[in-house]
């Protein structure tokens, strides 16, 4: 078969979503099917293809005026017939039978318009929140999870996220946002298909999309491929170390290591200079504010902001433990996902599509509260064979149910009943 994947972002510089549409294009080309990524770019002049570590993609520029909302327009409903052609034009060289499969919320009404022209099928995965939440988080001001979007709840979400004056100016975009969302959903209803990451999300979706066309197929990851990258020792870090990789944002659940550490010095002041040093694999807003209240809590820090994929990798897999504190309701992480791979013992909230992975006590470690984090944060560190265990039993786990033999057979079994 020939897959065409319209993706918002894709590697080298790209988050979770685009590795995980890195990922299924690897594992379709080894499987023998021609695939092309089809990637917009903001900003760039053109139309170019190249090779992005072993994937053909076409990038397409685009422009948006750096205006709140008026971008969303230009990034989103100005650019869906355009990017629909650039996908038509992708499937007029290939030979049939063609499947668009979209990667995320940019690229899946655009594959809609596509497939509608061509007279192909349409796979829609959904990794956040998107169908229902304008900003994709599904969190209240970027903090508080809830259900949906109203007028009234976007009133209040939106003096929470800008502050009261500019929020306060936002309230003209409100009935532009529930259209926009609303035509997302139209778009989202005429895929063939609706692949939800985790059960989480498949829960979700039901009220958007007919539970018939919705199919939970997990990201994959490639176990092997990293056991190739992690059999050398990362280099950025000198000396045992906890890991947090991600963006530095409250819907990352960054700002809740600060609670977390705050309580460990409010109960067992004297663990806090025991604990091994804190990494931040990544970059965000909340960084001056890390910076700032784990010093002033004593906490032994190093932040390596953008970090080469490769080098993430292996610091997952030399971390003594992942720190995953996240509060949002996280689809099914990607960092969960190659945590697993590499063998590393993890504590994380639960939270979202945790349960499709990490079962409590079992291969990793839930805890609810800044509290019990700290709690059970210490109890592992104090603990290498229970570590070693859950390390075992996780990686164990990605073999099992996220790993590329496992996820790429539901794949293409889909593909060939569309």
């Amino acid at each position: 078969m020939h897959i065409l994947l319209p993706t918002d972002v894709f590697p080298p510089r790209c988050g979770g979503a685009g590795w995980s549409s890195h990922a299924l294009a690897r594992a379709l080309i080894a499987q023998g099917h021609g695939v092309a990524a089809i990637v917009p770019k903001l900003d760039a002049p053109g139309e170019t293809h190249e090779d992005v570590l072993g994937v053909p993609t076409v990038r397409f520029g685009y422009r948006a005026p750096n205006i709140p909302f008026l971008k969303n327009y230009f990034r989103h409903e100005q650019l869906w017939q355009h990017y629909a052609q650039v996908i038509t034009d992708a499937a007029a060289h290939v030979q049939s039978p063609v499947v668009i499969h979209a990667q995320h919320v940019q690229s899946a009404p655009a594959a809609v318009l596509a497939g509608q022209r061509i007279g192909a099928p349409v796979v829609v995965t959904v990794r956040d929140h998107w169908p229902w939440d304008y900003f994709a988080t599904g969190l209240h001001g970027n903090r508080l999870p809830y259900p949906g979007q109203t007028a009234a709840s976007l009133a209040t979400d939106l003096v929470a996220r800008e502050g009261p004056l500019r929020g306060a100016l936002a309230l003209v975009a409100i009935p532009y946002m529930l259209a926009h969302l609303r035509r997302r959903q139209h778009y989202l209803r005429q895929a063939d298909a609706v692949i939800a990451v985790s059960s989480y999300i498949a829960e979700r979706l039901s009220a958007v999309v007919p539970v018939e066309r919705i199919h939970v197929i997990p990201n994959m990851v490639d176990v092997e491929s990293i056991a190739r990258v992690t059999s050398t020792p990362q280099q950025s870090v000198q000396g045992p170390y906890m890991l947090f990789v991600g963006k530095l944002d409250r819907n990352k659940g960054a700002d809740v290591l600060v609670e977390v550490f705050r309580e460990l010095r409010q109960n067992n002041s004297s663990a806090v200079n025991t604990v091994p040093q804190l990494v931040f694999a990544g970059d965000g807003p909340l960084k001056p504010y890390l910076e700032t209240e784990l010093a002033a809590l004593g906490v032994q820090t190093r932040f390596l902001e953008w970090t080469e994929h490769d080098e993430v990798l292996r610091l997952i897999a030399g971390c003594e433990l992942l720190l995953f504190p996240s509060t949002w309701g996280e689809p099914l992480s990607r960092v969960w996902l190659e945590a697993a791979a590499c063998g590393a013992p993890m504590l994380a909230m639960p939270t979202g599509g945790v349960h499709d992975i990490i079962e409590n006590n079992v291969n990793g470690v839930l805890a609810a509260t800044p509290a019990l984090f700290a709690r059970r944060m210490l109890a592992l560190l104090a603990d290498l064979p229970l570590r070693e265990r859950l390390g075992a039993a996780i990686q164990a786990t990605a073999r099992a149910r996220f790993s590329v033999p496992h996820v790429i057979g539901q794949i293409e079994g889909l593909y060939r009943v569309l």
